[in-house]
């Protein structure tokens, strides 16, 4: 009688285990992304790459410069902080007003995200490359 109590008590736990494996995960996802002040904006990106490894990456400079490769082309920008938002002035976008978004930082990977709440850039920081001769 005691093995079948037993038995049936090590169900039980290896159930709630299970549970508990596919929910933490899940919950560990969401609790690590965080929402960036503009001194961390600014400590995050300053003097480092930010990119997807594929299809964008843009170099921010201590002086406010960006230069960006997106798709294969090679174009200029300026960035700031107003707030707790990073701004980019892109010239052919506008030459006056620039755009700015909200960043969220999980590990590495910052989220660039727009007034609507949409991820724009999804990109990860690495050192700044040195460049090419």
């Amino acid at each position: 009688m005691q093995s079948t109590s037993r038995r049936a008590a090590t169900a039980r736990h290896l159930v709630r285990l299970a549970i508990a494996a596919t929910l933490l995960p899940a919950l560990a996802a969401t609790a690590k992304e965080v929402a960036l002040t503009g001194p961390q904006i600014s400590a995050a990106i300053s003097g480092k790459y930010v990119t997807d490894e594929h299809h964008w990456g843009h170099r921010y400079f201590a002086d406010g410069r960006v230069e960006r490769s997106e798709n294969g082309r090679q174009r200029t920008a300026r960035w700031s902080v107003k707030g707790n938002r990073l701004c980019l002035l892109q010239p052919e976008v506008s030459k006056d007003e620039p755009i700015c978004y909200s960043v969220l930082r999980d590990g590495q990977e910052l989220q660039y995200k727009d007034d609507a709440q949409y991820v724009v850039f999804r990109g990860v920081i690495r050192p700044m490359p040195k460049r090419e001769p």
